[in-house]
């Protein structure tokens, strides 16, 4: 194909693989190029999956010329140097979540690609997903009223031997790895936060397991963000409004399940005495088991099925890819503004609960 973006790849890990598998259903991409700090498996990297070049740097990668922009997915704390080396070279950058280990270097990422002109893109790919558009779509068109809350749960039990980078005391935890979901999608829907409250669970190397986030927005809007890395969780999200509320359902990193429901606030005239219930036709059907029982299947099947396509990474390659062709140096759907605000609530949560 002609008009094929030449990509380049920073990172060697299960995440790199694992993109590797979604890019293939975006036939307007193609690896060129693959970097690593360790030339033995960015050499194996390459010969794995046919691709030209292997590099021992970012910097190396992002100067090649048969590179025309680059996916950076290498460990958290490598993650600023790297896309500063991308950004340098003048190329459009895909950088994973999350954006950076600090506030300081996450300034430092967004003042470089703004100075310079060129797209820097979060990969907080959910929010390309047709369920989380669905949910914005829902909360601008105002038919679910004005946004009350938001509650948000992502986690499930994994070891250290599985992802040893999770468990890292410098660059992992649940906060970093999970909390980034939660805490972009809620300043996504509800705007900024002027308070941020945070506590969690941490191991003997004081790696956080399970986070709970309380924000309270500008908005008047509250949220409650929960992640594991040691614990299953309910894997949803809901916003509550005052018109009635919008769902996402399990798995909530990756859903393809939507339920909006309606309800008109009750209203009436106080009563001064005593009142007491008839029993008429509504309250004899509750009563009924069988009937309680055909209700819940019945909200149970209500939820809408808005499915991802071919891979659940590939709207946001697409959008990556959109932005690329239309020349542009920020995208509307993850502002810059809005990945540099998550990372100040993951900083003073991180602060909160670490220290650090």
């Amino acid at each position: 194909m002609a008009d094929q973006i030449k990509l380049g790849i920073v990172g060697t890990g299960r995440m790199a693989s694992r993109m590797m598998q979604a890019l293939a259903t975006v036939p307007e991409f193609a690896v060129q190029g693959v970097a690593s700090g360790s030339g033995e498996r960015a050499r194996a990297f390459a010969e794995a999956f046919g691709i030209p070049h292997n590099c021992a740097s970012a910097a190396e990668l992002a100067g090649n010329a048969d590179v025309d922009a680059v996916y950076i997915c290498g460990r958290s704390g490598n993650h600023t140097a790297d896309a500063l080396a991308a950004i340098e070279a003048g190329k459009p950058t895909l950088l994973e979540k999350p954006l950076a280990t600090g506030i300081e270097d996450a300034t430092r990422l967004t003042d470089a690609a703004r100075g310079a002109k060129i797209l820097l893109l979060e990969n907080l790919w959910c929010l390309a997903l047709p369920t989380y558009r669905r949910l914005s779509e829902g909360l601008n068109s105002q038919s679910y009223g004005k946004a009350v809350q938001l509650q948000f749960s992502f986690g499930y039990p994994v070891t250290p031997q599985a992802y040893p980078s999770l468990f890292d005391p410098t660059d992992g935890g649940a906060l970093l790895d999970r909390g980034v979901y939660g805490v972009s999608l809620a300043l996504h829907l509800l705007g900024p936060v002027n308070r941020v409250q945070a506590s969690a669970q941490l191991n003997g190397d004081g790696v956080d397991l399970t986070t709970d986030i309380n924000l309270e927005h500008y908005s008047g809007a509250t949220s409650q963000i929960s992640v594991s890395l040691n614990a299953l969780m309910s894997n949803t999200a809901t916003l509550s409004c005052t018109h009635g509320s919008m769902q996402l359902g399990a798995p909530v990193v990756g859903s393809e399940s939507f339920l909006g429901q309606q309800m008109t606030p009750e209203s009436g005239a106080p009563s001064d005495g005593i009142h007491v219930p008839s029993a008429g036709l509504k309250d004899r059907l509750k009563a009924n088991r069988v009937l309680r029982k055909l209700k819940r299947l019945k909200d149970a099947s209500a939820a809408q099925f808005l499915p991802h396509g071919a891979d659940q990474y590939a709207p946001m390659l697409t959008h990556f890819r959109d932005l690329i062709r239309q020349g542009l140096s920020e995208s509307a759907l993850v502002p810059l503004e809005l990945s540099l605000n998550t990372q100040g609530v993951l900083a003073e949560a991180r602060q909160q609960i670490k220290g650090t």
